[in-house]
């Protein structure tokens, strides 16, 4: 299990670019109770902070604020294997996320039945990394995931959407 705990780390409060070479995706997820709608999304930049893509995606269900997290990492991770990204850094904002990846454990059986998938993604892919950052480093992903439901339940951006615009370039400062 040390190998797990070197890929999953706990850190920053702003957003950082990647080392060179590397991709860094943020993943977030929405909630609108409402409509009872769940959306996901990642939105990847490059080290020399340009975008790169962003994918955005909304169902019709009720699941917990876990399952959501953990659900919008899985689909990034399947969104960076897609795209044949082999460096790819993720940062969440969810805490209890990192720290399951890092000890999985026991408790609600469908957060943890997608913690393993999780897990078996990144077997899977020897570079990449999870990290936790706070909400200020996320924005991008979390600007991303409340806006999801203006669009197609699944929608990928080659030019990054104008809702994140702010904070791109605030990231960049």
């Amino acid at each position: 299990m040390q190998h797990r705990q070197n890929r999953v780390q706990d850190n920053n409060s702003v957003w950082e670019k990647p080392s060179e070479t590397w991709l860094k995706c943020n993943v977030d997820a929405a909630f609108h109770d409402r409509d009872h709608i769940t959306s996901f999304a990642c939105c990847v930049r490059n080290s020399h902070e340009q975008f790169i893509r962003a994918q955005t995606k909304w169902q019709w269900t009720n699941i917990t604020v876990l399952e959501g997290e953990a659900v919008v990492l899985l689909e990034a991770l399947h969104f960076a294997d897609a795209n044949r990204w082999d460096w790819v850094v993720f940062e969440t904002d969810s805490s209890t996320l990192v720290q399951a990846l890092s000890s999985p454990g026991h408790g609600d059986l469908e957060f943890y039945a997608i913690v393993s998938s999780i897990i078996y993604q990144l077997s899977l892919h020897s570079n990449f990394e999870v990290k936790f950052v706070r909400r200020q480093a996320n924005m991008v992903a979390h600007t991303l995931a409340r806006a999801v439901c203006s669009w197609a339940s699944h929608h990928i951006f080659y030019s990054y959407p104008s809702c994140i615009e702010h904070w791109l370039i605030n990231d960049n400062s």
